[in-house]
């Protein structure tokens, strides 16, 4: 993504990745990361790290002299998943470490770009502070090859993502008993406590990886996302979008922001909200909503959006606040 910009980028990740960086740094091996992988007594939830496994310590071992080799002075280390490499920054303190894609609730490096402004609040208020002018909001890119706009979507309703309660179970489920429509569940999880013979419209579907997410989604007349808890983003509904399906979800959360009411999808609260926007999405445009979402999560997008961020941190280099160039995100 930030290859047009001029970056080298160094992508430091296991064996097996499809990189198209600068250079590809391969930390574990596909045979040893298979049998450490196996060790493991359960997957951590998501959101959260196993760091006390043999696993982390392996990856984490090779990973810090990997970067011994290579780090600079000025270099820009990105962070994925910032407490579990807490202890970076003090090894390499010559370098600046930026927290990307924030869309979990333990943050550890001063400098974050959040996936949405209602996850950068919500951080804001956990931690009882104010924002200031290191830390960004940008949204996830998309490679759009692998997203195929739909126009003549099937007759069928789709949720996908994890399974659990959280993301609105039970709610989809009282949703598609008050509605003859197909409605479509498909995830990981314990997917039989949300079925009923009692609701035979309500179906389930193993998860689908690779090209067969684009046609799934695609596919769908509308995606549903009911989910209880703050959404940091909701990837899975923009990756509809990307297609061209709308997106009905609650009305709280990154949806605020996701979802535009009665343009690209429709936010909801009470069970007659759900029913009347499966009722009416035939109302909204699919091809304007891909156009829309194309434009928006696309990589060279948000590729010049983290450009601008990256600019900014550089200055702190130089003259910081100070500078008189703007390099904000906001700015395009």
């Amino acid at each position: 993504m930030m290859l047009p910009f001029g970056y080298d980028v160094i992508e430091y990740s296991n064996e097996g990745s499809e990189s198209e960086a600068t250079e590809h740094v391969v930390i574990l091996e596909t045979k040893e990361f298979e049998d450490l992988q196996s060790k493991l007594k359960a997957t951590p939830p998501h959101g959260e790290a196993n760091i006390d496994s043999d696993i982390y310590r392996a990856f984490s071992q090779k990973l810090k002299a990997r970067l011994k080799e290579r780090v600079k002075k000025g270099d820009i280390i990105c962070h994925p998943f910032g407490h579990t490499h807490a202890d970076l920054g003090e090894l390499f303190p010559e370098a600046r470490h930026v927290e990307i894609g924030i869309g979990y609730p333990t943050c550890h490096f001063p400098l974050r770009v959040y996936e949405t402004y209602q996850w950068w609040s919500w951080h804001q208020g956990k931690d009882q502070k104010a924002g200031n002018a290191y830390e960004w909001v940008c949204p996830m890119g998309y490679d759009l090859t692998e997203w195929q706009i739909n126009l003549k979507p099937d007759d069928y309703f789709l949720y996908f993502g994890r399974v659990i309660e959280s993301k609105g179970m039970y709610a989809l489920r009282e949703i598609a008993r008050h509605t003859d429509k197909k409605i479509v569940l498909c995830g990981a999880g314990e997917h039989e406590r949300f079925l009923s013979d009692d609701i035979p419209n309500l179906t389930y579907l193993p998860p689908v990886t690779g090209k067969a997410r684009s046609k799934l989604l695609g596919g769908a007349k509308a995606m549903l996302m009911p989910t209880v808890y703050t959404e940091p983003f909701g990837g899975a509904g923009v990756e509809g979008q990307l297609c061209g399906t709308p997106l009905l979800a609650s009305d709280h959360g990154a949806f605020s922001e996701t979802v535009q009411h009665g343009v690209n999808g429709f936010r909801c609260k009470t069970l007659g909200d759900w029913i009347h926007a499966l009722d009416n999405v035939d109302t909204l445009h699919r091809k304007s909503i891909a156009n829309s979402a194309r434009a928006k999560y696309s990589l060279y997008n948000v590729g010049s959006q983290m450009h601008k961020i990256f600019q900014q941190v550089i200055t702190l280099n130089d003259k910081g606040w100070y500078s008189m160039e703007p390099t904000s995100a906001i700015w395009k």
